[in-house]
């Protein structure tokens, strides 16, 4: 139950509720960041606070000194801050008179004191902030303890949830079941069964069928002719008004037609059956969450922001467009050199080596899908690129077997950049790092150690 967030969250309700001065809110760059940041705006600016907002990236050292020298007195850090709660101590609470609240999920280095630096996090109360909730989860509870007519906002914490990884197989895990019920119950998702191929509200019918590989379609999957065959000999028309149909253009019976078609082939429609979720802006959930993400690894976080808070469609059309060329030519980049033992290779670990031809803000989303495509048979895939200052960015993922036989990820990747002198953490599953270029092989080579020590 999310109730002792709930009473958690009351004394940061109580001081934002208060507090006349200049707020500034500080978010991070992800989904889930962007949908905590989007959240705590509103909530704000329901209230009628003097606040500003930025999104970054990461939250280093160097940051949290600027941030301590600017001028508001209230500094809310959403999905973000935890990782770096030491920094925040020493250069915020412990050099000035500026106050700070946390809202985050990441494994927390320090407590707050409850007073001057509030510190909402999951794990304090025994729960996992890798599975059990985001940090727009979080942010969400503590706008409802703000005012319960924020409830309107839960959608979002849904949509960061997904963002995080935290809905495996259809199903919302954890705490983020309870939100869902509530999201559902409140008319702002709605659920149900349905085929869960990729490009459910956004592709062609025909595209959603031929880039379904896992399970492999004979005849349909990556055959474009074939897929619009499977549509037409279910009786349903490819274009409507002239427009391609999307498969969530299709009612239950239509889509009901289409899975009798694709049983009568003898595809496994039961491994692509899943729990639907739907938004009220007719997106599917999954979808959004990737156009909201997208805006932050195009560099431009406050879009995202924008698209949530404005339901701004035209302007998710337009992200999503150039997000998918972004990932299509730096997918491309891996497949022509999946030979090439300096760029694709694979000890304990997977390794993807994007070197200056994957941009640092792309390496996560290249790691993901190349972690569930089969390309490499490791617990463990990371990938890396280069960034700025001379540094690394690395974007790590587990499989969810090594994770239930006992890995934390984000310990691992943590523990080696203390060693290297890296920044880095994560969650069980997900981990990230910037560490120095010096240390790349270094790097690499230790987590190759550590996984094989573990798995």
């Amino acid at each position: 139950m999310v109730q002792d967030i709930l009473d958690a969250a009351q004394p940061a309700a109580e001081k934002i509720r208060d507090y006349e001065g200049k707020i500034r809110l500080i978010g991070q760059y992800d989904a889930d960041g962007i949908n905590a940041t989007a959240v705590a705006h509103q909530m704000l600016e329901r209230l009628g606070k003097d606040f500003e907002y930025e999104i970054l990236r990461q939250l280093y050292e160097e940051d949290v000194e600027r941030i301590a020298e600017e001028d508001e007195g209230l500094l809310l850090f959403v999905d973000i801050g935890s990782g770096q709660s030491k920094f925040l101590k020493e250069y915020i609470i412990d050099e000035t008179d500026k106050d700070v609240i946390v809202s985050d999920h990441h494994e927390p280095q320090i407590e707050g004191d409850g007073e001057r630096f509030i510190h909402m996090n999951p794990h304090f109360l025994g729960h996992d902030g890798g599975e059990a909730i985001s940090a727009a989860g979080m942010t969400y509870l503590l706008a409802k303890a703000v005012d319960e007519e924020n409830d309107d906002l839960v959608k979002y914490a849904l949509i960061g949830a997904t963002g995080d990884v935290q809905k495996q197989e259809g199903e919302f895990m954890g705490l983020n079941q309870d939100l869902a019920e509530e999201a559902i119950e409140k008319g702002h998702v709605e659920k149900r069964k349905g085929l869960d191929l990729y490009g459910r509200s956004t592709k062609p019918l025909q595209k959603s069928l031929m880039y379904t590989t896992d399970p492999h379609l004979e005849g349909v999957s990556n055959n474009e002719s074939g897929a619009i065959q499977l549509v037409k000999s279910a009786g349903l028309d490819i274009r409507e008004n002239g427009d391609f149909r999307t498969l969530s253009d299709l009612d239950e019976e239509e889509e009901k037609k289409l899975i009798n078609a694709m049983i009568r082939r003898g595809f496994p429609v039961q491994e692509l059956l899943n729990d639907i979720y739907t938004l009220d802006n007719g997106y599917e959930i999954d979808e959004f969450s990737t156009v909201i993400n997208a805006c932050g690894r195009l560099g431009q976080p406050k879009k995202g922001v924008k698209i949530l808070l404005e339901n701004d469609l035209e302007l998710a059309d337009k992200i999503s467009t150039k997000y998918g060329r972004k990932i299509s030519s730096s997918l491309r980049y891996v497949e022509n050199n999946k030979e090439d033992d300096e760029v694709v290779y694979e000890d304990t670990i997977g390794v993807i080596d994007g070197k200056d031809n994957i941009e640092d803000d792309f390496i996560g989303t290249v790691t993901t899908i190349t972690m569930s495509n089969g390309l490499f048979n490791s617990p463990v895939v990371m990938g890396i690129a280069e960034s700025d200052k001379d540094k690394m960015k690395v974007s790590s993922r587990a499989s969810k077997e090594a994770v239930e036989a006992g890995l934390n990820l984000g310990e691992v990747i943590e523990a080696i950049c203390e060693e290297i002198d890296g920044e880095g953490g994560g969650h069980n599953i997900a981990a990230g790092a910037m560490i120095p270029e010096s240390e790349k092989e270094n790097f690499i080579e230790r987590l190759n150690e550590e996984i094989e020590a573990l798995v």
